[in-house]
């Protein structure tokens, strides 16, 4: 068998220099066909002369130098030099100018080519190892469905079937077992594809790869590497910096490899291999005492607890809105499809609690059975130390567990404000008295300010107001074991500078983010949409009351002249005016402590009627359009 030694340089001497060094301590190279691409720039140059002076230098053996006239790039320089060496022999061995081969790395190469030259389904042998947990058997090679382009070959068969043909991963993804092999060796081709064909990279290797998978080929690695790639060292063009390849290198002394007369693909193997560019999915095998779930979305969020989800669940399918075909070997199926099949449970896989939200009423609506419905949330403890559990309930709201309480949310707005309450506690306060506390909460919204205030032994009683409909009837549904208590007292008002009736526009999809301000509120609703959180649809025009600030305070003040008076404010713009109204009405400094979350227009106005009244005060600004304020009395 001819077989062709071949290198490909450009602009790298020092790195070229020590590839050339470990060819030569290989006594079975005789002739070298080296390819060195054209200049691409001006500041190139010193470096590819010195490079082109390296290769000329070579007198160790005999030599067949191309230089480009042109600047080929990558891809084009090793598919048309690979298949120019092909003209003359039957297989060849392929290095870069950063693969520094061992001394018996030909050897080992030529090896393989003879051995597994007639089983067709060997497309690549490799000299590298990858750098996976694989415990070493009684022979020194091993089978994978990775091709390896570092210190690699093939025969002149199987090149025969390279192309870029960019449909091959549609095709590949289209078939239930091409998609196993896919996911198991090659996870990231799909984005290495689309890189490459939007000119983000300049591979080669990514189709001879999706060529190997859609063929169920197998590729050759040693268990220890007799290839060093130096290149990880920031000096090339298309690699950065890093050691995560570094693997364990054979000594160079062996002559005599130990191959399998039949080479496959052990499963021990492709589950090592799943942490680096595979998938615990398509490795894993059904367990029979597991439960067989679907999981909903094929996202960053499902591949990042991949091995987890395998662990737990028997993964028997996918569920996605927009992505099509199988993945690792199990069919991806529109929503609509879900209820003709059989499952144990459907795990949500979605980051956006919004989506997580919408997800959890399509199934409702086609039928599944809020029980078999699980979120990632849930599962992965992203919240734990914080939120107790998260449930989701019969109308596809999400239930809330805090310590002594809970809170139900049917939107992420609502959700981000009720983690805000429990575990920023932005209403946490202190006051160094004996004194018990009544607290007036404006904007209590779902009431879940109002639940975390009763979680406080020193709070007596709490007066909650909330003007929008719908949001009240939900405040009331979360504070239902307290209504009759004594303990609490809400209303169906806004606070402001007036008594007056209003027409204000309301969505369910942002309660907390509402004004009974007409201008904040259309201001906030533009936001709400640009983040994608509300539908047009659900617009809605309200006619809401709102109350004299001091007339309603002023009763409480009276009531309590012993007690602690504790003012929140989180009414989305009102804070201006209920400010201003109660300072000019001389009462403001009736309030033992304030706190409120000020919006657009600054906290300047607030803080110069805080200290008219005796305020002092400390803040914390989330940005240029909000933050909050909380003051005491000096």
């Amino acid at each position: 068998m001819d077989i062709g030694i071949v290198v490909f340089a450009y602009n790298r001497s020092r790195h070229l220099g020590k590839v050339l060094e470990g060819l030569r301590e290989n006594r079975e190279v005789s002739k070298l066909y080296i390819f060195q691409d054209g200049l691409k720039c001006e500041e190139h140059q010193n470096e590819w002369e010195m490079t082109r002076q390296v290769i000329e230098d070579i007198d160790w053996c005999e030599t067949a130098y191309q230089l480009s006239h042109k600047n080929k790039g990558l891809a084009c320089s090793i598919v048309d030099g690979i298949s120019a060496v092909f003209a003359e022999n039957d297989a060849v061995i392929v290095l870069e100018d950063d693969c520094v081969p061992t001394a018996n790395f030909v050897n080992f190469m030529v090896q393989c080519f003879e051995k597994y030259q007639n089983d067709k389904r060997v497309y690549s042998v490799s000299g590298y190892s990858w750098p996976i947990d694989l415990p070493e058997d009684e022979y020194d090679v091993y089978g994978c469905g990775r091709v390896s382009s570092w210190g690699w070959g093939t025969w002149k068969d199987r090149w025969k079937q390279y192309s870029t043909d960019s449909g091959i991963l549609n095709r590949i993804k289209r078939d239930k077992k091409k998609s196993q092999y896919l996911a198991a060796w090659g996870n990231d081709c799909e984005q290495m594809l689309l890189d490459s064909v939007a000119g983000k990279n300049d591979s080669w290797a990514i189709y001879w790869e999706l060529i190997v998978i859609e063929n169920g080929g197998i590729c050759i690695n040693p268990y220890q590497s007799l290839i060093h790639n130096i290149g990880m060292d920031g000096t090339g063009v298309h690699c950065g910096k890093t050691d995560k390849y570094e693997a364990e290198q054979d000594s160079g002394m062996r002559t005599n490899f130990n191959l399998p007369n039949v080479l496959n693909i052990l499963h021990a193997t492709e589950y090592a291999f799943a942490d680096l560019y595979g998938s615990y999915t398509a490795s894993s095998t059904k367990d029979a005492s597991k439960e067989n779930v679907f999981v909903y979305g094929l996202g960053k969020f499902f591949y990042q607890h991949e091995r987890e989800l395998n662990e737990r669940y028997n993964i028997t399918a996918f569920v996605d809105r927009w992505k099509e075909g199988w993945y690792a070997g199990r069919k991806i199926l529109k929503p609509n499809n879900v209820k003709d099949c059989a499952y144990d449970k459907i795990i949500i896989m979605v980051q956006s609690m919004q989506e997580c939200i919408k997800i959890i009423r399509e199934m409702l609506c086609i039928g599944i059975k809020h029980e078999s419905i699980l979120l990632g949330y849930t599962l992965f403890e992203m919240y734990s130390g914080v939120i107790d559990g998260i449930d989701i309930t019969q109308d596809g709201s999400i239930l809330l567990r805090f310590r002594n309480t809970s809170v139900t949310v049917r939107s992420e707005d609502e959700f981000n404000n009720v983690y805000e309450v429990f575990a920023g506690q932005v209403y946490d306060y202190f006051i160094n008295n004996v004194k018990r506390d009544i607290v007036i909460d404006v904007g209590m919204n779902i009431g879940d300010s109002m639940l975390y205030f009763l979680e406080k032994k020193n709070v007596e009683k709490i007066y909650g107001y909330e003007p929008f409909a719908k949001t009240f009837v939900r405040a009331k549904e979360n504070l239902r074991k307290y209504l009759g208590t004594g303990r609490i007292q809400i209303f169906q008002q806004g606070i402001s500078n007036e008594n007056a009736e209003r027409s204000i526009s309301f969505n369910v999809d942002m309660t907390c983010g509402q004004s009974t301000l007409v201008d904040v509120r259309q201001y906030a609703y533009c936001r709400y949409k640009e983040w994608g959180l509300v539908q047009e649809k659900c617009e809605q025009v309200e006619q809401i009351e709102v109350r004299r600030a001091s007339e309603v305070f002023a009763p409480i003040l009276k009531a309590y002249p012993y007690h602690n008076i504790i003012l929140k404010l989180d009414c989305e713009g009102e804070e201006y005016n209920i400010v201003e109204e109660l300072f000019q009405s001389g009462i403001l400094d009736k309030f033992s402590f304030i706190m409120l979350e000020w919006h657009y227009k600054g906290k300047d106005i607030i803080l110069d009627y805080l200290e008219k009244a005796g305020f002092s005060w400390w803040c914390n600004d989330r940005n240029a359009e909000t933050g909050l304020v909380y003051a005491y009395q000096k």
